[in-house]
């Protein structure tokens, strides 16, 4: 039985089902019939509205023509549906990225704090190669990144995109991530996104002292379904669901936008620093 959550991976899973159906060029009710079960059925399992039986789930990645790597990862997610938190480490890493988008697409409000490097969804193509190559990644494999990356960024341009705040500890804007060009670049497309009407862009100043630091996070809420959490740490990321989980992060949340800059001093605090490093 689920609990009053709403498990990540259950609605990972929905959202990947989705995505893998509409992919495939069938409707529900054809997805539906091939399996043997009701279009209702399958409807509530894309609305992760029900747990979905195993046979159930590899019925319909053999419908979708899915295998390989990507079959065995949703057959895993699956069998877990309802596991109490969802964390990955190392090379298995990128599974979370396909939720990660798609909660992000989702989200009716998402907040992110960033104590170290600036968030996905702000980086621009300069500062993200940067980043990956200070991590050892290059090449194709660093231009992937940075598509996807890219991609990602779009859901903040969509109408029904998220009201999005991102608190950034000054640390962030410090260090000097692919040198000072880059950086003044950077900071310049903060600046910008600061100034877009869904987008609330607050730094946290050396001067303010020091203030209780949970690492990165981002928080999601949704209009009709429980808010998630996101963490991220060198060694493990992923997702928490549990409503005393949720109740701590929003709590956090809240004292992080309090000791954080306004929104207009926080401009002007961006635009000293882009000029600071154009000088250098």
């Amino acid at each position: 039985m689920i609990s009053n959550r709403l498990p990540a991976r259950m609605r990972a899973l929905a959202m990947e089902l989705k995505v893998l159906r509409a992919q495939s060029g069938l409707n529900t009710q054809k997805a539906a019939a091939r399996i043997g079960t009701s279009t209702a059925t399958l409807n509530r399992t894309e609305k992760a509205k029900r747990i979905s039986h195993i046979t159930d789930v590899a019925a319909l990645l053999a419908v979708y023509g899915v295998t390989g790597p990507k079959r065995t990862w949703l057959l895993e997610l699956a069998e877990n549906l309802n596991a109490r938190e969802w964390l990955e480490t190392g090379d298995r890493l990128p599974h979370l990225l396909p939720a990660l988008a798609g909660f992000e697409a989702e989200a009716d409000v998402l907040v992110n704090f960033a104590h170290s490097i600036v968030p996905g969804l702000l980086q621009t193509p300069a500062y993200a190669r940067a980043l990956h190559a200070s991590e050892d990644i290059t090449g194709t494999d660093q231009e992937a990144m940075v598509a996807a990356r890219l991609e990602r960024q779009k859901v903040l341009m969509s109408p029904n995109g998220p009201k999005y705040v991102a608190i950034l500890d000054e640390a962030v804007l410090r260090r000097p991530y692919g040198g000072s060009e880059v950086m003044a670049q950077q900071i310049h497309w903060l600046i910008g996104r600061a100034r877009m009407p869904n987008l609330n862009i607050l730094v946290i100043p050396f001067r303010h002292g020091g203030y209780p630091n949970p690492g990165m996070f981002s928080l999601f809420e949704f209009r009709s379904t429980p808010p998630i959490v996101y963490v991220e740490t060198e060694a493990v990321s992923g997702f928490l669901d549990a409503p005393e989980e949720i109740k701590k992060f929003q709590g956090r949340a809240a004292k992080l936008v309090k000791v954080a800059l306004g929104s207009a001093d926080t401009v002007n605090f961006l635009t000293r620093m882009a000029a600071d490093y154009e000088r250098s």
